[in-house]
Formats: structure tokens, C-alpha cells, sequence
């Protein structure tokens, strides 16, 4: 298929850091048979990644990166608009948690999603507006990522927890693998704040627990 084997089309689609359906349509003719062709031809021999329907990455810009963490952080976040790492992923980063996390989980206000790709999976939990806050940008390589302070993670982590009374919610602190001592003092100060502040029976159960224990 000379079009896709042309040199100059691959030269565009491998500068991208990721593409859309709409970008290859036009680097590869919009006729949509024609497209859909290309496309998979594209996928069979590897120059293309599919990360979800019409969202796709290139191989060769993936083995150019640098840290292919945070180039995925960043997809996760274009993936779905707006969302922000969180969970225990955002927890293993900050080294609150003893284990690694292979899925990338966000919080969105969009509905609750989760794609599974080659590289890896993108979970999604929705919450309300009120409560989407909590996050910086960080900028890798001019690709802007959103994440968690450490004390939200923590938040959104129990926030998601089925845990309907106060003897569930001091057996979860337990069970949660949290380095309570590895979170520094200005993080416990917004922990605090924002349980107290959430008017949410759960998280003012959490918040007394974490009192009794001397956590916060």
C-alpha cells in the first residue's frame, strides 16, 4: 500500500504523540474504506498502537520517549478530559504504599470508564464537580499531566470504598498499606481539612479514626 509506505506520511504519524482518527484521516484520505484500511494496515505491522476506538499512538514515537511512565500519565489524561491520576497509582509514586501499581487510575467527572491496551490499562472513577480538586499539573516535555497531591489520593482512595460503618473504616485504614509516616505534615494538615469539610458520613468516620490513632 504505497500511501501508508510513504516516507514522509510515516515521518508525520511517528512525530505525533498521538493521533486521533481525524489527524490520519488527513495524512491518509478521508474516503473511510480507504481509511479503515490504511489504518489497519498501520496496526498489522506495528507502526500504530490502538488505544481505544480512533485513538491511537505511534510505535516508534513509544521507543523514542524518555520515560514512557509519564508519556502514558499524559495519554491517560488526554484519553479522558478532565481527569487527574489518583488511587493507588498516585499512592505508589509517592511511595505511600509498598507496591507498584501497573494500571494508571484517574478520577474524572465524566462517567466511570476503563480502557485495556497493549501497554496498559486506564481506569477511570467518576466524581462529583464539588470534589474534583486536589491535583497539580506537571509538565513533561510540554505534555501537561495532571495528578493527585498525596492527600487527596488518600481521599479519593476511601472516598471509592464500600464502607458503611466506623468499624469497616478503622479495618480498611489497617488493610490499606498506607505509610501514614511517609506523609509530611503540610498533607496531613489537607487530609484533615477536607474530611472535615466533605460533610460525608464516611469521611467524617475516617477522619475521627485517623484522630484515635494519632495519624493526624
Amino acid at each position: 500500500m504505497e500511501s501508508v509506505a510513504n516516507i514522509n506520511i510515516i515521518g508525520k504519524i511517528n512525530e505525533s504523540p498521538y493521533l486521533t482518527r481525524q489527524n490520519l484521516e488527513l495524512l491518509l484520505g478521508s474516503n473511510r474504506r480507504t481509511l479503515d484500511y490504511r489504518i489497519a494496515s498501520l496496526l498489522k505491522n506495528g507502526d500504530l498502537i490502538k488505544i481505544k476506538s480512533g485513538f491511537y499512538l505511534s510505535n516508534e514515537y513509544l521507543k523514542a520517549e524518555e520515560d514512557n511512565e509519564k508519556y502514558l500519565e499524559y495519554i491517560g489524561c488526554v484519553l479522558k478530559e478532565p481527569s487527574y491520576v489518583s488511587l493507588r497509582y498516585a499512592l505508589a509514586k509517592y511511595n505511600l504504599i509498598p507496591e507498584s501499581i501497573f494500571d494508571i487510575t484517574y478520577v474524572t467527572t465524566k462517567k466511570t470508564d476503563r480502557f485495556n491496551t497493549p501497554l496498559r490499562s486506564f481506569s477511570y472513577n467518576n466524581i462529583t464537580e464539588k470534589l474534583y480538586f486536589g491535583y497539580k499539573t506537571v509538565n513533561y516535555k510540554n505534555k501537561m499531566i495532571n495528578i493527585a497531591y498525596p492527600y487527596k489520593a488518600i481521599f479519593d482512595l476511601f472516598y471509592y470504598s464500600k464502607l458503611s460503618s466506623i468499624e469497616e473504616v478503622k479495618d480498611y485504614v489497617k488493610n490499606s498499606r498506607i505509610n501514614w509516616g511517609n506523609l509530611d505534615k503540610a498533607n496531613k494538615i489537607q487530609l484533615k481539612k477536607i474530611l472535615f469539610e466533605s460533610n460525608l458520613k464516611k469521611m467524617t468516620q475516617l477522619l475521627e479514626v485517623l484522630k484515635i490513632e494519632k495519624i493526624i
